[in-house]
């Protein structure tokens, strides 16, 4: 199968809070997806210590994304969505493992994660025709799937294609509808996230390789006061015995920049992880308060936002961007 072209990449060894590893070695690229568009994926290596656990690849979903959260870099590419065909992930696989110089055979686990740019559950075929592809190749994978769960129906067609996935995530910003439009912009109408949790659970007690986690990305000011924190976990009180409560950083952006959005400091992130352990929930912190540079879309912004010739290339290719 022929490469994509690697039009950028970033390395970067990281400190990093999580409930396995505490430490990532990364390569993240720009793909030349054609010859207008470029797409994101990254090869990361997780460590505990100096422990090697797992080989990790995560992958663009799509072309640009629909979902339109406030502080993701994501919005930054120009041009209408498109989405990708299952040959696509196998190919970004497989430019990440050559252009990291990494075997999957090497590492004790290795994991597809579909937690890129874009929304998982609008392809939701092509995820599935993809994850067959790669498993072709690389039988002893397994598969991460973060969706915000646009199209529900995800779930139960991922569940009967026979599919290795180990997690199915959900975001958590609010569960007060007003502030949920807020954070993601294009919520579709009628959109319930209780409902879509009760899908992933569904998937979870008929496949049981797999773990459902909801990610709590903490918000300074919008959702990180106790009031908030007591009203999601009364809110979550049913899935309790279900889920795992994933306890995030937001990620540093330009959008954050742009609307003032930004995480609670380290320590009231450890009083938030304590409130909830206290209730009885299966939680654990993840992400670091440090501006990686490394979230969802930022290369890409950075990249097209440059002053280089190949950045204005792009950008007088999309003059409204």
């Amino acid at each position: 199968m022929e490469k994509y072209e690697v039009v950028s990449k970033i390395s970067k060894t990281i400190d990093y809070n999580s409930r396995r590893w505490n430490k990532e070695i990364i390569d993240r690229y720009l793909l030349r997806y054609d010859d207008k568009r470029i797409i994101e994926c990254m090869t990361i290596i997780h460590l505990n210590s100096d422990e090697y656990l797992d080989l990790t690849v995560e992958l663009s979903n799509m072309y640009n994304c629909i979902v339109g959260c406030r502080f993701c870099a994501s919005g930054s590419l120009p041009e209408s969505r498109i989405f990708l065909k299952g040959e696509d992930y196998l190919r970004q696989v497989e430019t990440c493992l050559e252009a990291s110089n990494v075997n999957p055979l090497d590492y004790k686990m290795f994991h597809i994660a579909f937690t890129g740019i874009g929304e998982p559950s609008l392809v939701k075929e092509e995820i599935a025709r993809g994850i067959k592809l790669i498993k072709d190749k690389y039988p002893n994978v397994e598969v991460n799937i973060a969706t915000t769960g646009f199209d529900p129906s995800c779930f139960k067609y991922w569940s009967g294609q026979n599919l290795p996935i180990r997690t199915l995530q959900l975001p958590y910003y609010s569960c007060i509808p007003d502030k949920m439009k807020y954070i993601i912009q294009n919520l579709p109408v009628g959109y319930d996230l209780g409902r879509n949790i009760e899908e992933a659970i569904k998937y979870k007690r008929e496949h049981n390789l797999c773990r459902v986690k909801v990610n709590f990305v903490v918000i300074d000011e919008f959702n990180s006061s106790n009031d908030d924190l007591d009203i999601m976990l009364s809110y979550l009180e049913r899935f309790k015995e279900d889920i795992i409560l994933k306890i995030s950083f937001l990620n540093y952006t330009k959008k954050c920049q742009e609307f003032g959005l930004k995480s609670p400091d380290y320590q009231r992130m450890v009083e938030i992880i304590a409130r909830i352990k206290r209730a009885g929930f299966d939680c654990y912190l993840f992400g670091t308060a440090n501006n990686t540079e490394l979230g969802c879309g930022q290369l890409v912004q950075n990249y097209i936002s440059q002053d280089g010739e190949e950045g204005k290339r792009f950008i007088k290719r999309y003059p409204n961007n």
